[in-house]
């Protein structure tokens, strides 16, 4: 029974009996009417407030129960009007128990989201630490420039690196000044064309001004950070001081420059002492390989411990100098090179870099190279200059091996050069 029926339905009836016993009462005892008027009057009213409940009844409590179970119907999804539970206390039951099981859902799927949450920001702050901890021992200053504002954050080290820690130094401009002069307008266009999005990463080396005033190389690598649009927003740069590998590399190319008014035995003399003065190195020679395919190399000069020495041959088998001979490529090994060829053992060798030498057909035809018995620095692999110098005494090893050929093909040769 709906709960319309269950609340008027007893007014109803009562209201039904007495109307009847008044109707009865006035049309069928007229004396009895008479001499009951009071109650008449009385049991009118009744009727009245009966009819007046039943009213109330209906507008102040079935319209709205009415409407609770539309509305609790529409937020559990439980459709008041195709339901078959015809009591509005059971629709609005059936739809608070709907939204119960959705609130329960909610929750579980909250608790889930939290413990992701909690998750993903563990490990945020560990990549943090890791990155920090990197940004920390590595030897890499860093800036974030917010391009709209145009202020820098400077890391630490990056300050340090320059020695402008504590200088106040937070906008772009104040970067933009300490490029050398020589450099700025290149490095401008280039870090303009990739805000422009005209080149994929900024990628460049130029000198910064020192807050003793003297300028330092940097290599800077950095990313613009844009919107779905394209459009940049924020610029994360990478600096690396490169100062001593550019000193170095500017003094082998003085030490090429010089090496081009020599020429013969004396051009490989002048190569080893200029490489042993400069990289410090303690033992180095030049070699050509006098068989084909190469197993064996003989020394045109061997400068070890500031003086030169007699010429040798060795077999390449096992030994760091054939490992540039097999590769075909530069070898470098900047500690440890015993444990990689145990025959250097016997040559107190702990560092080693090897360079080969091609002839106009790219036939590998010799090698240089310098060893220490202590580490030698990181980045001497990355030196173009050792391309030019192995170029230059590619050409000079070529050139003295076709002199020797013609020199022992000539009838007029001596026995000595013959051999």
């Amino acid at each position: 029974m709906s709960v319309r029926a269950r609340l008027l339905l007893p007014l109803l009836l009562a209201a039904a009996l007495l109307g009847g016993w008044i109707t009865l009462a006035i049309l069928q005892v007229p004396a009895l009417a008479a001499g009951a008027g009071g109650a008449l009057l009385l049991g009118s009213a009744v009727l009245a407030l009966l009819l007046f409940a039943a009213v109330q009844v209906e507008v102040g409590l079935r319209r709205p129960l009415r409407n609770l179970a539309r509305q609790t119907g529409e937020a559990s999804g439980v459709d008041p009007v195709s339901s078959s539970d015809s009591d509005d206390i059971g629709r609005i039951a059936a739809g608070v128990a709907q939204l119960r099981s959705r609130a329960e859902d909610g929750d579980r799927r909250l608790a889930q989201g939290a413990e992701q949450r909690q998750k993903l920001e563990s490990d945020l702050r560990d990549c943090e630490e890791r990155y920090a901890l990197a940004v920390e021992r590595a030897n890499d200053g860093i800036w974030e420039w917010d391009i709209k504002s145009g202020s820098v954050q400077f890391s630490p080290r990056w300050q340090g690196m320059l020695g402008h820690i504590d200088a106040g130094m937070a906008r772009i401009e104040d970067w933009r000044n300490l490029l050398h002069p020589d450099d700025r307008d290149a490095i401008l266009i280039r870090l303009e064309n990739h805000v422009e999005g005209l080149t994929p990463h900024f990628d460049a080396e130029y000198r910064l001004r020192h807050r003793d005033g003297r300028y330092r190389w940097v290599q800077s690598r950095g990313t613009a950070l844009r919107h779905a649009s394209g459009k940049p927003y924020r610029m994360l740069v990478m600096d690396i001081d490169v100062h001593g590998r550019k000193e170095l590399e500017e003094t082998l190319i003085q030490a090429a420059e010089g090496l081009s008014a020599v020429s013969g035995m004396e051009f490989f003399q002048a190569l080893m002492r200029n490489l042993s003065t400069i990289l410090g190195t303690r033992d180095n020679l030049v070699c050509y390989c006098p068989d084909d395919p190469p197993t064996r190399a003989r020394t045109l000069a061997y400068y070890s411990g500031g003086k030169f020495w007699d010429n040798f041959e060795y077999d390449l088998d096992g030994t760091s100098c054939g490992a540039v001979i097999t590769r075909r490529e530069t070898v470098y090994v900047p500690t440890g090179v015993c444990e990689i060829w145990p025959l250097e053992k016997q040559y107190d060798r702990d560092s080693y870099i090897g360079v080969p030498m091609f002839d106009s057909t790219g036939k590998i035809i010799g090698h240089f190279a310098c060893m220490d018995g202590k580490p030698m620095r990181q980045d001497l692999p990355h030196l173009a200059i050792f391309k030019i110098f192995s170029v230059r005494a590619a050409a000079e090893l070529e050139r003295t091996l076709l002199k020797r050929r013609l020199e022992s093909e000539s009838p007029h040769a001596s026995p000595a050069v013959r051999t």
